[in-house]
């Protein structure tokens, strides 16, 4: 449950924001106001930013030391608020005080805008949620933070990228903080909704799901990828229902629709056999093209993942590689 946050001169005091951990490592002035700008603000809303650094190391204790050098440095102008990835969370500046990040200058986003950067050092998909966290309990807390705007939207430049290049990238993540605020708002009566439309099947099957996916609110929202309520983990789920959209309803503990268009799922009983080693590959283009192999792969049975639209394979025992079905 979101809870307000306890917040001392700008500066978060709780330890954890809704079960993720929360850090402070405020920035020391030193010399000009070029990080601690040490000018006072009565902020609006959020400009949300990608780290672009897809380095192992660039997590958010990382990217708050870098502020601080910068700020040793005393000669770049350049601050944020906090840094999120995929584990924790990062505040290196009070959110009383103006930052620079959003490439306006004196405007409205370096000057009435809580900055929140999204590392890519790591899962990313979780990171955002963090980030999505993050947003939703400030919002709970301050009641006037309610503009959430990209980096784009005040200087053109294409930041967010990853969320910006994603289809419907940014608007499911703005309605996700919304859906963490109003938990009710994705609530909704699944069996009504079953019995209302036409099922193509009802039989429940197992299946692998072998990386991350969106979990939605409706069969129609799946199709449409809108609504997103949910990040699902890989793993195996019963099939409850295959909707006549084309949708697929899977449960474990919750229900979500899933886009099967998005992830070719295959029933978990299927195997293959492999009677000599093989190579696997990063992805299915690269098995298709014999580049990138990851690993050779010895002779044995293993269970089908995935059967990729471009004719590769997806294999797994408890790892997962790419195979040109040739090799099969």
């Amino acid at each position: 449950m979101i809870n307000k946050l306890t917040i001392v001169n700008g500066i978060i005091q709780d330890n954890n924001i809704l079960g993720i951990p929360f850090k402070r490592d405020i920035v020391v002035p030193k010399g000009k106001s070029n990080v601690y700008t040490r000018i006072s603000m009565v902020p609006i809303g959020f400009a949300v930013h990608n780290t672009s650094n897809p380095a192992p190391t660039a997590t958010d204790e990382a990217h708050a030391r870098w502020l601080q050098s910068v700020e040793d440095a005393d000669k770049q102008y350049v601050s944020v608020h906090f840094f999120v990835d995929d584990d924790s969370i990062t505040q290196t500046i009070p959110i009383n005080m103006v930052t620079y990040n959003a490439g306006d200058g004196n405007g409205p986003g370096n000057f009435k805008h809580v900055s929140v950067e999204i590392c890519e050092n790591g899962n990313i998909l979780k990171a955002e949620e963090n980030a999505k966290k993050l947003i939703a309990s400030l919002q709970y807390t301050m009641s006037q933070l309610k503009v959430i705007r990209t980096h784009q939207s005040f200087s053109g430049k294409y930041c967010p990228h990853v969320l910006l290049s994603r289809k419907n990238g940014w608007s499911n993540f703005v309605s996700d903080i919304g859906n963490i605020l109003n938990p009710l708002n994705p609530v909704i009566n699944i069996i009504n909704k079953v019995v209302s439309k036409p099922l193509v099947n009802t039989n429940a099957t197992s299946v692998v799901i072998a990386t991350n996916i969106w979990g939605y609110r409706t069969a129609t929202d799946a199709i449409a990828d809108k609504n997103r309520v949910k990040l699902v983990p890989k793993g195996s789920y019963p099939v409850m229902i295959k909707h006549i959209t084309g949708a697929w309803n899977i449960g474990k503990g919750y229900l979500f629709w899933i886009n099967p268009k998005f992830i070719t799922t295959v029933p978990v009983a299927n195997t293959v056999s492999i009677s000599k080693n093989i190579y696997g590959y990063r992805t299915a283009t690269d098995a298709l093209r014999d580049i990138n192999r990851v690993k050779l792969i010895p002779k044995g049975t293993y269970p089908i993942m995935i059967k990729h639209s471009s004719g590769a394979w997806n294999i797994g025992k408890g790892n997962l590689y790419w195979m040109d079905p040739k090799d099969l």
